[in-house]
């Protein structure tokens, strides 16, 4: 007895059969790679949310560094909400980057303040020239052989013996609403990004509390929101809070 083949209708029923068998599989494995690209984008939109905010954490702990009387004095603002040009409010942090010796006594109307070292100034910083309860901020205008010249010019009369120059480093928090994006910017120099995706974000400080507060979301659907709440301890120490 004759061996019998597949007829042609048989061969075209497995074939279909065979497409939407196939068919399946990819559509499975096409939702399978869907799924693993959106848990992997949402994973790292939380984690660099995580690492915006432990940025934000140490540069808002670190107000007031070094600066604690001159905070008592009136003279700095560690923390303060402030505008920064951008759609949103934010956060102007300031802390004491370096203390610098003076060389000579300073005069009023004075605009060249001798130093022993001048190792990081640069012009269009931003100084403090301290003594006691009493100092003035100025910028930079040029450092040379010693000296850094500084205006306006100083108003008051500053001994070397007492005085100081603390060179203050200024860092802004702020969210660009336009394009999405929580900027952060040292000094003087162009605002860089810390977050993307960012959807709002918030930013408070509570005197009477000495409590700092940021918030801020993700524009993804369904990402949770983010939350800092800090008690900064050098405007405390200052009696800033």
């Amino acid at each position: 007895m004759k061996a019998r083949g597949f007829s042609l209708l048989e061969c075209l029923i497995g074939l279909t059969i065979s497409f939407f068998v196939i068919c399946a599989c990819l559509g499975f494995f096409v939702g399978a790679e869907k799924s693993f690209f959106k848990l992997r984008d949402k994973e790292e939109a939380a984690q660099n949310a995580l690492a915006a905010l432990d940025k934000m954490r140490v540069d808002i702990l670190r107000a007031g560094q070094g600066l604690a009387g001159a905070a008592a004095a009136g003279l700095v603002e560690p923390v303060v909400e402030v505008d920064h040009g951008l759609d949103d409010g934010g956060l102007l942090v300031t802390r004491a980057e370096k203390s610098y010796v003076l060389a000579a006594d300073v005069a009023p109307g004075d605009s060249r303040v001798a130093l022993e070292s001048i190792a990081d100034l640069k012009p269009g910083r931003e100084v403090l020239i301290f003594d006691g309860g009493s100092g003035e901020v100025r910028t930079i205008s040029s450092v040379a052989r010693g000296v850094a010249e500084v205006s306006p010019a100083i108003e008051g009369a500053y001994a070397k013996e007492t005085a100081s120059l603390l060179l203050l480093e200024r860092i802004g928090l702020a969210l660009d609403s336009r394009q999405g994006v929580i900027r952060r910017r040292v000094n003087s120099s162009s605002a860089q990004p810390l977050l993307e995706n960012a959807g709002s974000a918030r930013f408070a400080v509570d005197r009477p509390a000495n409590l700092v507060r940021v918030h801020f979301s993700l524009a993804s659907e369904g990402d949770a929101d983010y939350e800092l709440c800090l008690f900064p301890k050098n405007p405390a120490l200052s009696g800033k809070g």
